[in-house]
């Protein structure tokens, strides 16, 4: 069977609109559902939403594990799928799978023992503690299924099939949005309720991706590839950049909950909490688009074509760059009642008014720093990538939390978080104008008929 679109296209605008917007639309409605279990936890009281937020820097652990795995596999997909290799296409698509499993039972049993004495030492008071273990523990049982989705949804994505992916995605995120006030109201439990709907709405994504791959929907047969473990390194040294970088933000999620705990107190962490969800929302589109459009990247990187590359990078930044400034400038003049819809108390309501609107620059930030790295990602820079991706959530994140709250206080939280944004710009800056001359113009050909104009 063909894939979903034709990645020769050489129309390339609209081939970018073609395989991103449906990713657009899955991360959307992932975010979308986000806030929506924000708003019904909220509705239990700010310590619920605050108890939940102490646990999440371990399973944007896990998530880092799936991305990392899903990126490596994409990048190489893709580029196997340029070559117009099929069966090493298929072959990635396979052994991700299958190491997917143990993976996943590995972190699950890791994070079920050692959640309450991860919750504890991050000083969580009693309130926020019952509910952050409620809600940790069960979701810890459904890691496996989440991962597996997560790589479903990169192969997809990567062989040009990003509109199965978003349909699965909505289906996903719409029954976990119906199923969270039936679980958390109607049976009445509470935080426990809201890990059950994203269990059993990951189960209901398994069973979607099983009948695309069985009745062979795509492009890559993920049970006529053979598995290949050695696959797993050249996987990983695309991934592990990518994977590092989201555990480094998961080490500095954890930093920024500490700091709102010391700082602000219950308070702090509920207005935290609501920020970071708000911050989710702006930044999974953008960071949809990118991962949609970064098949096309890839395949242009895997068919030597510098020009078709350099082509998508323009679009990408012509697109994501100005939909952040217009998030931003949302969140900054309407910051009070898009609050109000996730919180009654006067107290948090304030703290997370004022922390969104110090964050109007880490938006349109973030959406150049997404298109770098698809570049780098893509190109095989493994070590840029890590530089630049661990940048605003790691090593200039961190340094500021732990400086930044003595001066400031609580409102040090937030203003670390958008300094920590502006100079990982800067950085990126300086590393994308390298890497862009390296991109040597279509039009010079090298020495040997046939030579690929770009360098790794």
């Amino acid at each position: 069977m063909k894939a979903a679109v034709d990645m020769n296209d050489p129309r390339i605008r609209r081939l970018v609109l073609t395989v991103a917007l449906p990713a657009v639309a899955g991360l959307a409605a992932s975010a979308g559902h986000h806030a929506i279990n924000a708003i019904f936890l909220g509705a239990l009281g700010p310590d619920v939403l605050g108890g939940i937020s102490l646990v999440m820097p371990l399973f944007l652990l896990v998530a880092a594990a799936g991305e990392g795995l899903g990126i490596g596999i994409a990048t190489r997909l893709a580029r196997h799928l340029g070559e117009g290799d099929l069966k090493a296409a298929s072959s990635v698509a396979a052994t991700a799978l299958a190491a997917t499993i143990p993976l996943g039972i590995v972190l699950s049993v890791l994070i079920f023992f050692s959640l309450p004495d991860f919750v504890g030492a991050l000083g969580a008071s009693e309130n926020l503690l019952g509910p952050g273990l409620d809600y940790g523990r069960l979701l810890a049982f459904g890691l496996t299924f989440g991962l597996l989705q997560a790589i479903c949804d990169f192969i997809a994505i990567a062989e040009g099939n990003s509109r199965f992916s978003m349909m699965v995605l909505i289906v996903s995120f719409a029954l976990n949005a119906v199923l969270d006030p039936v679980f958390i109201f109607f049976f009445k439990l509470g935080a426990s309720g809201a890990a059950l709907a994203t269990i059993v709405s990951s189960l209901a994504a398994l069973a979607c991706y099983a009948d695309y791959f069985l009745r062979g929907r795509g492009t890559v047969r993920v049970t006529g590839g053979p598995i290949c473990w050695r696959l797993l390194l050249p996987i990983a040294k695309i991934g592990i950049p990518a994977a590092a970088t989201s555990i480094m933000t998961g080490i500095g999620f954890l930093v920024l909950i500490r700091a709102a705990a010391i700082h602000g107190g219950d308070t702090g962490v509920a207005a935290t909490a609501i920020a970071i969800r708000l911050m989710t929302l702006g930044q999974l589109p953008l960071f949809g688009f990118c991962l949609g459009a970064q098949s096309v990247v890839s395949h242009a990187f895997g068919a030597g074509d510098a020009e078709r590359l350099k082509a998508a990078i323009r679009f990408m930044l012509a697109v994501t760059v100005p939909v952040a400034l217009l998030y931003s400038a949302l969140l900054f003049f309407a910051a009070e009642p898009i609050v109000r819809l996730f919180t009654n108390n006067a107290g948090v309501a304030d703290e997370a008014t004022a922390w969104l609107r110090a964050l109007f620059p880490v938006f349109p930030l973030a959406a150049f720093q997404s298109v770098l790295l698809v570049m780098l990602q893509s190109r095989g820079r493994a070590g840029l990538s890590a530089l630049v991706g661990l940048a605003p959530q790691g090593y200039l994140l961190i340094p500021l939390l732990f400086t930044l709250p003595l001066w400031m206080g609580f409102a040090g939280v937030s203003a670390a978080t958008a300094a920590a944004a502006v100079l990982a710009a800067i950085l990126g800056v300086f590393v994308a104008r390298r890497e862009w001359l390296a991109i040597l113009p279509a039009d010079v050909t090298g020495p040997l008929a046939g030579q690929s104009t770009l360098h790794p």
